[in-house]
């Protein structure tokens, strides 16, 4: 399903020394909208990214792919059909605050 997963070198090295964890596990996940009306859920979502222990990854809820950084990657199963072929870039967004950035298909092929 998702073999394309690409972590930068400046992604890895945050993770293992700014991260502070000797292994990082990486959740992609949908995010919890901020603004809800009538406890609809809008049709649309943003996709985010962060780093968790392991012991806090629900294994029901996320589905593990590996890669080959030793870097454990979760998916949420609710996104799998979404980012099914398509190709994933994990990067660092630098700015104020160092925090990993999530690309996805087209959007990697713009920004190389």
């Amino acid at each position: 399903m998702l073999k394309n997963i690409i972590i930068s070198q400046e992604a890895i090295r945050f993770l293992h020394r700014e991260g502070r964890m000797q292994i990082p596990n990486v959740v992609i996940y949908r995010d919890d909208p901020t603004i809800s009306c009538c406890n609809v859920r809008p049709s649309t979502f943003l996709i985010s990214i962060k780093v968790m222990d392991r012991d806090t990854i629900n294994d029901n809820f996320f589905m593990m792919y590996d890669n080959s950084y030793d870097i454990s990657i979760w998916v949420e199963k609710g996104l799998l059909k979404y980012l099914e072929n398509r190709r994933i870039l994990i990067s660092l967004k630098k700015g104020l605050f160092k925090r990993l950035l999530i690309e996805i298909g087209s959007e990697v092929l713009q920004s190389q």
